[in-house]
């Protein structure tokens, strides 16, 4: 069987019609963070993720069963019980995302922000520094290749303490999509194609 990877994002333009369509079938793994969460576009942005995993499941397997019974690693990654169905959940700014893979996949969304030249040496390898940075030194540069690198990490599960260890440079199953101010990416650990879904007001 070929290997998937489906990624769906959505803006908060697309919140009312996703939270009528997926809040009820939200799993306890969102409804306990929604408890520890007080900022309404924190709650707004957490639930926007779930409802594009929501979608990204149906997408994957429709006949996969909801409410998903999402469990975390102990340094916080999500993960489902099915082993042969892995996901990945990301937002920032006004839009979240989430990725279905048949592998190990993370996904990282990132909007341009102004950057220190200490955090990019803090967490670039020298190869990063000399073959993307140095010759491109810009925020949209920093904001793509920190969610490459954040998509990576994400799909090791090894936590952001390992930001900095990641090589971008040569890894050929890093995808990015651009739009806007924002960078979506997924790794993997297999190099398939992803499918990538906005959802939108119909």
């Amino acid at each position: 069987m070929k290997d998937r990877l489906i990624v769906v994002f959505a803006s908060f333009h697309s919140y009312e019609l996703l939270y009528s369509r997926y809040f009820k079938l939200c799993s306890n793994y969102r409804l306990k963070k929604l408890e520890r969460i007080s900022h309404p576009q924190e709650r707004k942005r957490g639930l926007l993720a779930e409802f594009c995993l929501i979608e990204a499941i149906r997408r994957f397997d429709k006949g996969y069963p909801l409410p998903l019974q999402i469990q975390t690693g102990l340094l916080g990654k999500p993960y489902l019980p099915d082993d042969s169905v892995h996901i990945s959940l990301s937002h920032a700014g006004e839009f979240g995302a989430a990725a279905v893979s048949t592998k190990p996949v993370g996904i990282d969304i990132e909007r341009t922000r102004s950057v220190s030249d200490r955090l990019v040496k803090r967490i670039c390898t020298e190869k990063e520094l000399e073959s993307i940075w140095l010759p491109n030194p810009t925020d949209e540069t920093f904001r793509n290749l920190f969610s490459a690198k954040e998509s990576v990490v994400k799909c090791s599960g090894k936590g952001i303490a390992a930001l900095s260890s990641v090589e971008t440079v040569g890894n050929q199953t890093i995808r990015q999509k651009f739009f806007g101010e924002y960078v979506l990416s997924a790794a993997s650990v297999a190099d398939c194609e992803w499918e990538v879904y906005l959802c939108k007001e119909e």
